[in-house]
C-alpha cells in the first residue's frame, strides 16, 4: 500500500490557497509601516505596486520551501523594506506581521478562515478612508487536471 505524501506547505483545495493569498495580502496592506511608506511613496511612484509584489513574494516562500516559520517571513519583509522603501523597520512589528502569516496558513490548511475574515473587516473598514479597497474574487474548486 502506497502512502501518501503532502508537503508541510501545501494547502490542498484552491480554496484555501486563495483564502490564504488574501490573508497574507491583509497582513501586510495592515502593517502600519508599510501603509505609512505606501502613503508616503517612500518606494517612489510605485509604492503600491511593491507592496503587491511584497504580498506575492510571501506568497511564494511557501510555494519554494518545505517549511516557512515566522523568521523566515520577517526576513523577507525587512528586507524588501529596506530594499524598496529605504525603511529600517526596527520594531518588531515585522516580526508580529510574519507570525500572524504563520496563523493565517495554519488556519486555512485546516479550514478556518476566521482570521482572514477578520483581517479584511479590519481592511474594509480602513479602507473607507483613503486606501483603495480590495476585492475579493473566489477561485471556482478544479480538479488537479484542470489546473495544468
Amino acid at each position: 500500500m502506497a502512502s501518501v505524501r503532502v508537503a508541510k506547505n501545501k494547502l490542498t483545495t484552491p480554496t484555501q490557497q486563495s483564502r490564504f493569498e488574501l490573508g497574507v495580502c491583509m497582513a501586510i496592506y495592515n502593517w502600519e509601516a508599510l501603509a505609512v511608506s505606501v502613503q508616503s511613496f517612500w518606494g517612489g511612484p510605485d509604492s503600491a505596486d511593491k507592496r503587491d509584489w511584497m504580498v506575492g513574494s510571501i506568497v511564494e516562500l511557501y510555494e519554494q520551501q518545505e517549511q516557512v516559520d515566522a523568521e523566515d517571513i520577517e526576513d523577507r519583509l525587512l528586507q524588501i523594506m529596506e530594499d524598496e522603501f529605504e525603511v529600517a523597520v526596527e520594531d518588531d512589528s515585522a516580526y508580529d506581521v510574519a507570525e500572524k502569516i504563520v496563523r493565517i496558513f495554519g488556519q486555512c490548511k485546516e479550514g478556518d478562515f476566521s482570521l482572514v475574515d477578520s483581517l479584511y473587516q479590519k481592511h474594509q473598514s480602513k479602507s473607507n478612508s483613503s486606501s483603495a479597497p480590495v476585492h475579493v474574487v473566489e477561485q471556482e474548486e478544479v480538479s488537479g487536471d484542470e489546473m495544468e
